[in-house]
């Protein structure tokens, strides 16, 4: 019995350490293909949890054979600029913006972020790089990978597609045993 209770109390302690481990801020992201070679990254902040101090974010363009970054929309309120990548030192592009008015307010998502640019035939848009920083003193608070956005259109959840398939092979069984002739997929 104690060895269960200590073993509980060490479970328990993992869950919270890895809880508090989360990140409070993140950056989300679509893609969209606009014809041809050029793509358009669309950014959101959410800023939310135990709240992040940050006035400036970063995100990284590391993917081989992308040129002309270009800044489509800001939000009212940041300065955004974009570094174009050097593929002869080689080093990557990235885009930057740094909020004018202090540190960025809780909450989210803050959206209103694009980047255009051009890309090789056969580019896959995916996760990128991030940085989130405190510019006085010039600090890096949080790193990370951005998020895919979460699709307006709400996806059935997995518990209910198991329940789905588990109704269906009932309802298949139910016919055989009443000699329902099912054919088997070929």
């Amino acid at each position: 019995m104690k060895a269960l209770k200590l073993g509980l109390r060490a479970t328990v302690a993992a869950l919270l350490l890895a809880a508090g481990s989360a990140q409070a801020a993140l950056v989300e992201y679509s893609a969209t293909w606009l014809g041809g070679q050029t793509w358009r990254y669309d950014y959101q902040l959410v800023n939310s949890g135990p709240v992040v101090a940050f006035d400036e974010f970063t995100v990284y363009f590391d993917a081989p054979g992308l040129s002309n970054l270009s800044v489509s929309a800001s939000p009212a309120g940041w300065s955004s600029l974009v570094v174009q990548p050097d593929p002869q030192i080689p080093d990557v592009g990235y885009f930057d913006a740094l909020h004018l008015a202090g540190l960025v307010p809780a909450g989210g998502p803050l959206t209103g972020f694009s980047v255009m640019f051009t890309a090789l035939q056969g580019f896959v848009p995916g996760s990128q790089r991030y940085e989130l920083v405190l510019s006085d003193p010039f600090t890096t608070v949080q790193t990370g990978m951005t998020e895919a956005a979460v699709s307006a259109v709400p996806l059935p959840a997995p518990a209910l597609l198991l329940l789905a398939g588990l109704g269906l092979g009932a309802a298949v069984r139910r016919r055989r045993a009443q000699g329902f002739d099912v054919k088997e997929p070929a």
